[in-house]
């Protein structure tokens, strides 16, 4: 019994992807493949909604580094509490960040949700933009 179960930790382990936070994430502007202004700033407006396994969302650009935007425009957030102490069930983030400008070529952003150790949760949404 115990062999089983040190392999299901080692399984665990090896995809986390299989375990990922329930969810989604949207970029709604700009759209997949448009056009920004290399000499201008312009706005990356998202949507997530996440479980409990998520604590905040992080920008990518080029897939260096990253930004927090921890608590942005929490529109919504589901608690239970049981057995004295409140669980976060779900949180929903609607932002808005003001980008660039960017270096003129291809570019990929990225938004993605994080747990409190900043470790992706597996949900994650990118595009793909262009500055001229």
């Amino acid at each position: 019994m115990r062999r089983m179960i040190a392999l299901v930790f080692l399984l665990v382990s090896l995809v986390p992807s299989a375990f990922a936070s329930v969810g989604e994430v949207r970029i709604i502007s700009p759209a997949n493949g448009a056009s920004v202004d290399s000499d201008a700033q312009f706005h990356v407006v998202f949507m997530a909604k996440f479980d409990g396994t998520g604590d905040h969302v992080h920008l990518y650009v080029d897939g260096k580094g990253h930004e927090t935007l921890r608590n942005r425009a929490i529109s919504r957030t589901v608690d239970t509490y049981s057995g004295g102490k409140w669980k976060e069930v779900s949180r929903e983030i609607d932002g808005r960040k003001a980008m660039g400008p960017l270096a003129p070529g291809k570019h990929r952003l990225c938004i993605g949700v994080v747990d409190s150790s900043h470790k992706p949760t597996g949900l994650e949404k990118c595009i793909n933009v262009v500055s001229k």
